[in-house]
């Protein structure tokens, strides 16, 4: 991978007692997940490593949830929230998702789901969009950047080998859900029921959630920022999921799990397809 080691301390992948004695923001949000892990059978909580600033030392916190068994090879996804940081609504609802998952864990069976809520750790305890270094995150990836969460992003990214990535962000001026990927393959296997998953927890009046396998809707990160650059193979499908911001977070975070359950067991059902052919 072409991306160097941040100038800032570098640490090895911690463990949630890191985070539990952290009196931040971000440790307040992912409390109930950080003391569900200690008795969970499937829940495993911790930090991708840590850095410094003048401000402090900060974390990448990282979930895995090991789903029960589905018979065959094991499917990894990676779910990132929170590139930028005045936007909480997706760690939000991967908290939700999480306590969610660990009622019903046959939602993630054949799966270990890797769950990265707050990619921009400084940038979420300052309320700002980029991180500490006034960056933007998403244009970061697979470029050489010295940016210590990209960093270690990277490092995820290319040593898990996930089958597929899915990035949840804010869509400040929209009162839908929005679902784009990068495959239009996926797009009517994935995508659409995704986004039929959404509708109830949306006002008839609005305008109809969408999914798209091309286009940019406005405010998404740039499409493929985290599979394209040449630096992974095999290339991960990549899917970007759009929470409405002018809904309830009630609703934020219920239909971003119904859609979320509807990519697992959609993704689980076309492998399976695809095995029996």
């Amino acid at each position: 991978m072409k991306a160097l080691p941040p100038s800032q301390r570098i640490a090895a992948p911690l463990d949630a007692d890191v985070l539990q004695k952290q009196k931040t923001p971000i440790q307040s949000l992912l409390k109930p997940l950080l003391d569900l892990s200690e008795t969970s059978d499937y829940l495993v909580a911790g930090s991708v490593g840590e850095f410094t600033t003048h401000d402090g030392i900060f974390q990448i916190p990282r979930f895995i949830f090991m789903g029960p068994g589905g018979g065959g090879d094991t499917m990894r996804l990676g779910i990132f929230a929170t590139f930028n940081g005045d936007q909480p609504e997706g760690a939000e609802a991967l908290v939700q998702f999480l306590r969610d998952l660990e009622l019903r864990p046959q939602i993630a069976r054949g799966y270990h789901l890797y769950i990265y809520p707050v990619c921009n750790p400084t940038g979420f305890v300052a309320q700002t969009s980029h991180n500490y270094s006034g960056e933007d995150l998403t244009k970061q990836f697979w470029q050489g950047s010295s940016q210590p969460e990209i960093y270690y992003l990277e490092r995820e990214i290319g040593v898990l080998q996930f089958h597929g990535v899915i990035t949840l962000h804010t869509q400040t001026d929209l009162e839908s859900f929005t679902l784009e990927i990068n495959s239009a393959i996926l797009k009517r296997a994935l995508a659409g029921p995704a986004i039929q998953a959404t509708q109830r927890f949306v006002s008839g009046s609005v305008r109809k959630a969408a999914a798209s396998s091309v286009e940019s809707w406005p405010g998404s990160p740039p499409v493929d920022f985290l599979s394209l650059g040449g630096e992974l193979n095999p290339v991960p499908f990549e899917l970007q999921f759009g929470i409405p911001g002018y809904i309830s977070k009630y609703l934020q975070a219920h239909g971003t799990v119904s859609a979320l359950t509807s990519i697992l067991d959609s993704y689980r059902g076309l492998l399976s397809v695809g095995q029996n052919i």
